[in-house]
């Protein structure tokens, strides 16, 4: 089977010659393009050759265009700095106090040199690739791109004082998202990474008030488009799996490794929603030995149903060995 086969076999729940492994690679992506951070994050053609390598030495059956949470920052016009061998960031939130929304830039995705660099990445991966790849798109959650525009701590006051800014400006943010993620879409991604780290900062209650119609119209729109989901929240979203695999419904939901797969896959069994994860990927990953990584992916592997994909909670840092990656890899084919 390629890779692109398994993974749809995989989402319908039929019978795969090898569980997907559906790791994700940022800094790994980078060394193996033999450039620096900033270079992968910023050209998109080292950001391919980068994940075409990793997946053929990896064993990974997908490409991705994740990078960085700031490419829709700049579209709105955001100051985001971009260290040569750091994540890109913002140093002053657009938004400050006093909150002045018209500093928002409305841009067409087209016309912003960050978020064309990432649309002309799922063009080249599709091109190249993606016959025997999916390939995976990527737009930050309506409420992480909100943190990213106004900074997680102010968000966090406000979300907790009701401001009064914040309907009208995740609406602005949702209607970005959407065509972003449409024009990815349009240029041959077949799914679409939805990021929103910040949702794990709150609990269900929050969730439920400020982020949850969002990640669901969202997911619901990509879907209209012909193109699956991939919901990515980091960290701890225990208190939150219900919410999502009733309400938001992603084809694919990423579970960190703070997570407990088992009774998460359960959980969704027959929802619909395939659950991905969970191995650490800096306790076992980086720094655990071989012998502990072989040990957290048998027992995912021992737990998963027939939708279950298996890889790091989050992204596996560009200092892991690569005989653990292509280990955790050798696992996964079914006997």
């Amino acid at each position: 089977m390629t890779s692109k086969e398994r993974v749809f076999a995989r989402l319908e729940g039929n019978k795969v010659d090898k569980i997907p492994n559906l790791n994700i690679l940022m800094g790994l992506v980078a060394k193996a393009a033999g450039v620096n951070y900033r270079e992968y994050a910023s050209d998109h053609r080292k950001l391919v050759e980068g994940n075409i390598i990793c997946a053929e030495t990896y064993g990974l059956d997908s490409v991705s265009v994740i990078s960085d949470p700031m490419r829709e920052a700049s579209a709105f016009g955001a100051e985001v700095e971009m260290p040569e061998n750091g994540v890109p960031y913002s140093p002053v939130p657009l938004l400050s106090d006093p909150i002045d929304l018209t500093r928002l830039s409305l841009v067409d995705p087209y016309d912003n040199l960050r978020t064309l660099d990432r649309i002309n990445g799922v063009r080249l991966l599709h091109e190249r690739v993606g016959d025997d790849y999916p390939v995976i798109g990527w737009v930050e959650g309506v409420l992480a791109e909100t943190a990213d525009l106004r900074g997680v701590n102010e968000l966090m006051m406000d979300l907790a004082l009701n401001a009064s800014y914040l309907d009208e400006l995740m609406e602005t943010v949702f209607s970005f998202q959407c065509s972003f993620a449409k024009a990815q879409v349009d240029e041959g991604a077949d799914i679409i990474g939805i990021g929103n780290a910040v949702a794990s900062l709150i609990g269900p209650d929050l969730y439920t008030k400020y982020a949850m119609d969002y990640d669901k119209r969202l997911v619901s729109y990509i879907k209209s488009l012909n193109a699956k989901t991939k919901l990515h929240i980091c960290g701890n979203t225990t208190a939150l799996r219900q919410i999502i695999r009733d309400e938001v419904k992603p084809d694919i939901f990423d579970i960190d490794w703070m997570v407990d797969y088992a009774s998460t896959v359960e959980m969704f069994s027959g929802s619909g929603v395939s659950i991905n994860g969970n191995i650490d990927p800096v306790g076992i990953f980086l720094q655990g030995s071989l012998q502990e990584l072989t040990e957290a992916t048998q027992q995912c592997i021992e737990t998963a149903d027939s939708y279950s994909f298996i890889s790091a909670g989050c992204e596996i840092p560009a200092d892991t060995p690569s005989e653990k990656l292509i280990s955790m890899n050798n696992m996964l084919y079914q006997n």
